[in-house]
């Protein structure tokens, strides 16, 4: 009982566990805007928008066209037009990708194909986190002095 409740809260099985929750095959193709929740794979033809917060995998016989704007983008196949992760974006060989990426992280691998712009931009700085240090190495806000540093100037 406690468990089916655990489970309403924190979403659906496969979103736990990462898995592909929807898959269109290489002999398909679609066009339209495409929002899921969870993980997607396309080996297919797919021509217009793509928008989530989670994965998207593009296999090697996918053909995406249009654009992108998931947390973590795979590209294994073609992609022309501009993809935009809220976490990472990969480009992996035999990959191709002609268009821009904005992504805070950019992994792609020798023998991919990239023509276009990349803009690593940083997360937002909620989503960021809090570095500490210990003793003497501790960030210091502005305007933050420590007595350790008063000592110090009288000396």
């Amino acid at each position: 009982m406690l468990d089916k409740k655990w489970k309403e809260v924190k979403g659906t099985e496969a979103m736990e566990r990462k898995e592909v929750n929807a898959f269109m095959g290489a002999e398909t193709s679609f066009e339209g805007k495409l929002n899921y929740t969870g993980a997607v794979r396309l080996d297919g033809r797919f021509k217009g928008e793509i928008r989530s917060d989670d994965t998207l995998i593009v296999g090697e016989t996918g053909r995406v066209e249009g654009e992108i704007n998931v947390g973590i983008a795979i590209i294994q196949g073609e992609v022309t037009g501009n993809v935009f992760g809220k976490e990472r974006v990969e480009l992996h060989h035999p990959g191709r990708m002609v268009g821009n990426v904005t992504a805070p992280v950019v992994v792609m691998d020798e023998g991919a194909v990239f023509e276009g712009n990349c803009k690593m931009k940083e997360r937002k700085k909620e989503e960021k986190r809090e570095e500490k240090g210990i003793g003497i190495f501790a960030q210091k806000g502005e305007g933050e002095v420590k007595a350790e540093d008063k000592t110090r100037e009288k000396r």
